[in-house]
């Protein structure tokens, strides 16, 4: 996985987010409890645990990371979050992460995986095509398969059980079905 992965899934989730308009940042989205604002919040959250995951910042506390301008907010939250990719060297030395101590290539992966599951849900919560970056969407799928396989998803924990796919769906269709998702718009 490579910085331009990173841009590529960065790209479509801020296309989606700078369409966003009006009463769709209050519209539902398949995280339960989430709103389409939640998931973007949480997107921007996650972008600035990256500088701290890379040891290269402080700890990014819970809260609102979008504040009066949230197009904007997260848009800023990804070039900080690239930023912090790029410095020379972070993806060969070892950083620490919720999942332990991993190469810092692997932030790359945290993010890409990130942008592509919610970009799903922003996507399906605001009636956008779900058919997000088939190749990365099939990776992620694959790296999800192999951490999770049959394992049970208790309640309350990030993902749901797996969902069934509908018939000819996209490899980010499948993902999110793979997560647990199951479609609120349509």
């Amino acid at each position: 996985m490579t910085l331009d992965d990173f841009d590529r899934a960065a790209s479509t989730v801020t296309s989606l987010v700078t369409a966003l308009c009006g009463d769709q940042w209050t519209l539902p989205t398949a995280c339960a409890d989430w709103d389409v604002r939640a998931v973007v919040n949480h997107l921007a959250h996650g972008n600035a645990k990256v500088a701290f995951w890379a040891g290269a910042g402080p700890p990014a506390p819970e809260g609102d990371y979008l504040g009066a301008s949230p197009a904007s907010a997260f848009v800023a939250s990804v070039a900080a979050a690239r930023a912090v990719l790029a410095e020379p060297g972070l993806f060969s030395r070892q950083v620490t992460t919720p999942l332990g101590e991993v190469p810092g290539v692997f932030l790359v992966h945290m993010r890409v995986n990130e942008y592509l599951a919610h970009g799903w849900d922003l996507a399906d919560a605001t009636g956008a095509s779900t058919d997000l970056l088939p190749d990365l969407a099939e990776g992620a799928l694959a790296q999800w398969r192999s951490r999770f396989g049959s394992a049970a998803r208790p309640p309350g924990g990030p993902f749901g059980p797996e969902a069934e796919a509908p018939p000819g769906a996209t490899a980010a269709d499948r993902l999110a079905a793979f997560l647990g998702r199951k479609a609120v718009n349509g």
